[in-house]
């Protein structure tokens, strides 16, 4: 299956993404912010990178901007829950302008992760 890494500055978000994308056969790497992502992306090969927007140190925002002068570009689910004064819709809005290829309201069903993974990826069921 998919080498897919999983960036958000809070854990639980990750154990679960990382738990229902494994447990679908996935390898899955998770990072807490987008400095962390981009050191994992410089030693390893990854076909997704599924990325929350408002993280600490790189945001989802700076991390799409360098994901997309990667050589091999991966595919890429952005996701937000919003954050104090910005509102999800806008914070997905702008990931999509920025060539997210899915964007993820948070709170999200695990039907809708694997979803996403999948259209992304272009799995068929």
């Amino acid at each position: 299956m998919a080498s897919i890494l999983v960036v958000d500055d809070e854990v639980s978000i990750t154990e679960i993404v990382e738990h229902l994308l494994t447990a679908k056969g996935h390898q899955v790497i998770c990072a807490v912010n987008g400095k962390e992502a981009l050191k994992i992306l410089a030693n390893q090969a990854i076909d997704l990178v599924i990325t929350d927007i408002v993280m600490p140190e790189m945001d989802g925002y700076e991390l799409i901007l360098k994901l997309r002068k990667l050589p091999n570009i991966p595919k890429i689910i952005a996701m937000s829950g919003g954050a104090y004064k910005q509102d999800r819709k806008e914070l997905l809005y702008n990931a999509k302008a920025m060539k997210a290829d899915v964007i993820l309201a948070k709170p999200f069903t695990s039907d809708a992760i694997n979803a996403a993974v999948m259209e992304v990826l272009d799995i068929r069921k």
